[in-house]
């Protein structure tokens, strides 16, 4: 009896543990089931949204489509504008830099030791002033030398004459062989070629102790000289510098398009701190520099007054005596993406013209080359219009807006291909 008491607890618990073990897979199923369901649900809706997206943005492109379709049949209406014929006098501005007219580098042509400096940097000489000489004892002494050989060539030339007249009369009178008088003369011949030796090293002597002294070729200022004498120089090296600065050169440049508005012997006004000083156009070269596409020019500036300095970048305006014929149109008739092409209107159709313009203030397109009164330029072109696009020209067209105040272009223009290649900027006059 008490071992089936104490055996009781032990059999009774076992028996309940597989009944609660087998419980706990079913709820796992079943929660399982329910997320793959629920998950399953969430995709179809997902589908379904992705496909109606995707059904949406075929549509909107079909409709796109149609419409660039639409458009591409459709010919493009542009407004048109003619050109008010007008006169303006070019006024080219020009950037610059000032050199002197003339100027050298100076140096003896032989070596030796600085005897004497004559001037100093800053003075002013006159043509054919000292500068500076060399020691010039050993020059002095060789044409001292070539003068004492003049003297016995002479002396031998005296002698061989006076022989050739005494052989001359015995020869005549038969006492002396026709051999000696042939030989006498050719003696004296033999002494008068030696005299002209002679006289040739006395002026070679003479040139050399020239060359001993360096002077002006013309009247200037020194801008460069020794400081002291006694230093040894080599034969052409450069000591001193002179410039003549009572005239000084303009030397600029301007672009190919302006470079038929600049003219020898336009006036062209040089602008500074100190004034206006006027010069003239001297040279407008006939060749364009093949790297930078632009012209040289120079122009002559008096400076008597000696307020402007060689070295000096200015800026300086060249207007013309008379004025040139020019079309204006607004500002908006270029093509875009260029700076000097318009678009015309020809047949039905666009056609690309290239011309020379410039810039008035108020900002219209003065023309003077490649377009005629009659051509109908398209305003506001866009990017896509190009030569051979079929157009129809819009009637309802603004009015001109190019001549609204044709006598105030005067001569306030600038380049447009200058103005494209100058971070300075170009406003009012055709400037570099």
């Amino acid at each position: 009896m008490d071992q089936q008491l104490h055996e009781t607890p032990h059999t009774s618990a076992p028996r309940s543990l597989p009944e609660h073990r087998a419980k706990m897979p079913i709820a796992g199923m079943i929660f399982l089931l329910v997320s793959v369901a629920g998950f399953g649900a969430w995709t179809t809706v997902r589908v379904k949204e992705a496909n109606t997206a995707r059904a949406e943005v075929s549509a909107q492109r079909a409709v796109d489509a149609q419409r660039a379709l639409e458009a591409l049949k459709a010919v493009r209406r542009v407004q048109v504008i003619t050109g008010v014929a007008d006169t303006w006098v070019p006024v080219v501005e020009i950037d610059g830099t000032l050199a002197a007219a003339r100027a050298a580098d100076l140096g003896f042509k032989v070596g030796g030791r600085i005897g004497q400096v004559g001037v100093k940097v800053g003075d002013t000489v006159r043509s054919g002033q000292l500068l500076a000489s060399l020691d010039s004892a050993e020059a002095g002494a060789q044409l001292s030398a070539a003068r004492a050989q003049v003297g016995a060539a002479e002396a031998a030339l005296a002698m061989a004459q006076d022989s050739e007249r005494r052989t001359a009369a015995l020869v005549q009178t038969g006492s002396a062989a026709e051999a000696s008088g042939v030989q006498t003369t050719q003696q004296r011949t033999l002494a008068a070629a030696q005299l002209d030796a002679a006289r040739a090293q006395v002026s070679l002597a003479q040139v050399s102790l020239s060359n001993h002294r360096l002077t002006a070729p013309f009247a200037g200022s020194v801008t460069r000289a020794p400081d002291a004498a006694g230093g040894v120089v080599g034969p052409g090296t450069p000591l001193f510098s002179l410039a003549d600065l009572s005239t000084l050169k303009l030397r600029g440049t301007v672009s190919e398009q302006l470079a038929p508005l600049v003219v020898v012997g336009m006036p062209v006004v040089v602008d500074s701190e100190l004034g206006e000083f006027t010069g003239t156009i001297t040279t407008v070269l006939g060749t364009v520099d093949e790297a930078t596409r632009r012209v040289r020019i120079e122009a002559s500036v008096p400076n008597d007054a000696g307020k402007l300095r060689a070295g000096s970048f200015v800026r300086a305006k060249a207007k013309a005596a008379e004025g040139i014929d020019v079309l204006r149109y607004p500002h908006d008739v270029l093509r875009p993406g260029t700076q000097d092409e318009v678009l015309v209107v020809e047949n039905g159709s666009l056609a690309s013209r290239r011309v020379a313009l410039s810039y008035a203030s108020t900002g219209d397109v003065l023309v003077r080359h490649g377009l005629a009164v009659t051509d109908k330029v398209v305003v506001a072109p866009k990017p896509e219009d190009g030569p051979g696009l079929e157009v129809e020209i819009d009637t309802a067209a603004p009015a001109d807006k190019a001549g609204t105040d044709a006598k105030a272009v005067g001569g306030e223009a600038s380049s447009a291909a200058d103005s494209a290649g100058k971070a300075a900027g170009d406003d009012a006059p055709a400037k570099e």
